[in-house]
């Protein structure tokens, strides 16, 4: 079994993305893989989810056992969730999930309104109303570890989580217990998920369209080329590119022209072409951003071919096993 190189198809899968996505005004659309925020999850193929103690045990394993069956890279899985004890699996999730909520009475809220008016439409008698008013808090306390076949500890995440909402018997929207507690479980479940694995991410970011500095007729190309981006993104990009040589130092251009190299994937050139920019605006706001966004799509790329060279070096080594199983021993020399 042969994986291909994941890390390249993740580029790859950057331009299909650009592709299918209509072009907005003024921006460029960008597809890429979010880093998974550890590197915990690039070893971990398969993984079952124990029984986890607690009130809200069960309901985490199950957030839990369904946000890892959806994690996926290039349309892939990235883990088979398997029962727990129906075969050996790379990693197990054990731990515990409580869950306490509270309910304190605040001052009632006093709504002063007109119970009687005169012949001139004033009023003359005013009527309070008192609505009784409380705030609900709900606490989640997750813990758990995420442990090797040969009981190293890869993960572990213990938290105490908290939400509260604040609602008077007059409000159309009332404090649910039961919803505040499932969205908490259900967030953690995203955390751990975000912590093992990378995600596909695609959005939509603004260029810049300032034009002080260039020439006259790079001016009016500059121009058409932030408008191409309404309808035809790569003949705009392949503009921007067309302005870099005489615009060696004009900010908008070296941007623009990054933003084009990000989003086919080439974040090492973008991530150049980004420090350029900053190296005559420093305080950059927008080239400073993308620098964080290029730097972690290059931390994902890595672990994606870190994960793919993992993948290709296991299935390698039950190839060669399976190979001496059927000849009945190693072959011998000569």
């Amino acid at each position: 079994m042969k994986f291909t190189n994941l890390a390249r198809a993740s580029t790859l899968g950057v331009g299909l993305a650009v592709a299918a996505t209509p072009a907005s005004a003024e921006t460029l659309t960008v597809g890429a893989h979010l880093p998974a925020t550890t590197d915990a999850g690039l070893e971990i193929e398969t993984i079952s989810v124990d029984t986890l103690s607690g009130s809200k045990g069960a309901q985490l394993a199950y957030e839990l056992k369904d946000a890892l069956q959806k994690a996926r890279a290039q349309n892939e899985p990235w883990f088979e969730v398997i029962t727990i004890g129906a075969t050996p699996v790379d990693a197990i999730i054990q731990g515990s999930a409580g869950i306490q909520s509270s309910v304190i009475e605040l001052e009632p809220k006093g709504e002063r309104k007109c119970a009687e008016k005169d012949n001139d439409n004033k009023c003359v008698r005013y009527k309070t109303t008192y609505y009784d008013c409380s705030r609900t808090e709900v606490s989640f306390y997750p813990d758990i570890e995420i442990i090797a076949q040969d009981g190293a500890i890869l993960y572990a995440a213990r938290d105490e989580m908290t939400r509260s909402k604040e609602a008077c018997t007059d409000s159309n929207s009332q404090a649910s217990i039961p919803e505040m507690s499932d969205g908490l479980v259900s967030g953690f479940a995203w955390r751990v998920r975000s912590a093992l694995a990378p995600r596909f991410y695609e959005s939509q970011y603004r260029i810049l369209e300032r034009r002080k500095g260039l020439e006259k007729a790079d001016r009016k190309a500059f121009k058409n080329a932030v408008k191409l981006t309404k309808s035809d993104e790569d003949a705009a990009c392949d503009a921007f590119k067309a302005l870099e040589a005489s615009n060696p130092q004009q900010v908008s251009v070296l941007f623009n022209v990054a933003m084009c190299h990000e989003r086919n994937g080439e974040f090492a050139l973008s991530l150049e072409t980004l420090q350029r920019a900053l190296a005559i605006e420093p305080q950059k706001l927008m080239a400073l951003e993308s620098v964080d966004r290029v730097e972690g799509w290059m931390r994902a790329a890595d672990q994606l071919a870190a994960r793919a060279e993992i993948l290709n070096r296991r299935y390698a080594d039950v190839e060669q096993s399976d190979e001496i199983s059927e000849d009945g021993g190693p072959a011998e020399d000569g």
